[in-house]
């Protein structure tokens, strides 16, 4: 078995690649995407590559003639041969991109042996603690991240190239009618101020509890599933929920759509016209392409390699997560607000990775409870890592009459009743001002304005509707 993994490895090709290295330095910049000190099997080749590397950062050169100096204990074989393909080497590009080829192929080769070899031995000797489905999850990660080994090669593009794709943005926006390039949310004001959910934008959406950050990002989900179904290429929509399990986001949805009150599709409590109407909401809504998985505990890895598979067969164009907080951290860290900044910049490179819109919920700090006040802040969100910088998008859901339901005025020991009755009164007529309002805050929008968007919230639908909307319904 050695040999095996033996025969993975080019001494000859090695040294061909450092020759070139050494005789012109500016490959280093031409390749950087490409050279990578894990290429490099032999222990010897790596140390001078790691110093050639090491120096030409530092704007300095290293020739065959110099490098005993930097590395002493250099084999005479080793130098020998250095020096034998410096002579023979006909520069070109072409021919010197064909061995890093190899060398990147026998690497990917020795790591897929390693990795298979570890996975073998653990699914069939039980010495570990990890149950099958780990062990599936951790192989699928480490074959994603061998897949993907080499850095980001972004193409360098010219002014022309660039005004080109934003040129096409508009001509995508124009072809909608004039309205939004990006995915339709169903909510006027906000699809007015985005310009719709942009591609590879991560869109932050935060709340204290109870303040409806699920059923609003369920209702923008719904809303622009059914947008994508009236397309010739049919869109579709996953939800991560983490917290929630589908069936229980189904009832939501179910309630919303029949307009059957949620509790009362609990309960089974309906009557032939509440049978009726659920039955023709079903027929109405069950093939709309929205998907959901429920899996508890996952890392962003896992969540990335879950929508590789669901984008590539079901044409996903919108992710939702509920919620950013129970993400699963990939290791530990010295304190909860690094593992969540972790978490953000790397939910930022998933939206950009797979060019498509990604909502997170979030909860927000108790310190918003503590003021007089409580509508949310971008400074809520400072002790919970670099959420508000890595969001392209910063959005806050608020219902003053949460508040006011909780805070009914109660009759001082010495006040009269005429004082707390004006006072009552006063909290009363603002419950009634208030009920079925909700504010929808953009705190940060990085290619745009920020402002307050008015909504309805129908409690016992959990819905939300424009206020325009809501006139009509």
């Amino acid at each position: 078995m050695q040999k095996t993994f033996d025969s993975l490895k080019d001494n000859d090709i090695e040294i061909i690649v450092i020759a070139y290295l050494l005789k012109h330095p500016d490959l280093l910049d031409t390749h950087f995407e490409h050279l990578d000190s894990s290429l490099f099997a032999n222990a010897e080749n790596l140390k001078i590559f790691n110093i050639l590397n090491d120096f030409h950062k530092s704007q300095k050169n290293i020739s065959i003639d110099t490098i005993k100096n930097y590395i002493p204990d250099i084999q005479t074989k080793t130098h020998k041969e250095l020096s034998l393909q410096i002579d023979q080497i006909v520069f070109s590009k072409d021919v010197f991109s064909g061995y890093l080829e190899t060398l990147q192929e026998l690497y990917m080769r020795r790591e897929l042996f390693k990795i298979t070899q570890n996975k073998n031995n653990e699914s069939t000797t039980f010495e570990t603690a990890n149950n099958i489905r780990d062990i599936f999850m951790d192989l699928e990660k480490k074959l994603f991240d061998l897949t993907n080994f080499k850095k980001d090669n972004y193409e360098f593009k010219n002014f022309a190239t660039v005004t080109k794709s934003s040129l096409q943005l508009v001509e995508k926006a124009f072809k909608k009618k004039g309205k939004y390039s990006g995915v339709v949310s169903g909510f006027e004001d906000l699809d007015n101020m985005l310009g719709g959910l942009q591609n590879s934008d991560l869109i932050i959406l935060a709340g204290r509890p109870s303040m409806g950050k699920t059923a609003l990002a369920t209702n923008i989900a719904f809303n622009a599933t059914k947008y994508f179904s009236k397309e010739k290429e049919k869109g579709s929509v996953v939800m991560f929920s983490l917290e929630m399990s589908a069936e229980q986001i189904g009832l939501r949805i179910l309630a919303e759509q029949s307009r059957i009150p949620s509790d009362k599709l609990r309960k089974g409590e309906l009557n032939e016209k509440d049978s009726l109407e659920l039955q023709n909401t079903y027929q109405e809504i069950n093939n709309l392409n929205f998907y959901f998985d429920d899996s508890p505990n996952l890392t962003v890895s896992e969540l990335r390699s879950k929508l590789r598979r669901y984008k590539n067969n079901y044409n996903i164009k919108l992710v939702l997560i509920d919620y950013l907080q129970l993400i699963k951290p990939e290791g530990s860290r010295d304190n909860r607000v690094n593992e969540l900044s972790e978490i953000t910049r790397n939910l930022k490179q998933l939206a950009k990775e797979f060019d498509l819109p990604v909502i997170s919920l979030s909860q927000l700090s108790r310190q918003v409870e503590n003021r007089d006040d409580k509508r949310p802040l971008l400074s809520d969100l400072r002790e919970s890592g670099s959420i508000e910088q890595d969001a392209d998008v910063v959005m806050f859901i608020y219902r003053e009459s949460y508040y006011l339901q909780r805070n009914e005025p109660i009759r001082g020991a010495d006040e009269t009743q005429e004082s707390y009755q004006k006072k009552h009164d006063t909290w009363k007529d603002r419950n009634e001002e208030v009920f079925n309002k909700a504010e929808l805050i953009v705190a940060k929008q990085r290619n745009g304005p920020t402002g307050k968007i008015e909504l309805y919230f129908d409690d016992k639908y959990t819905k939300f509707l424009g206020i325009d909307k809501n006139a009509s319904n």
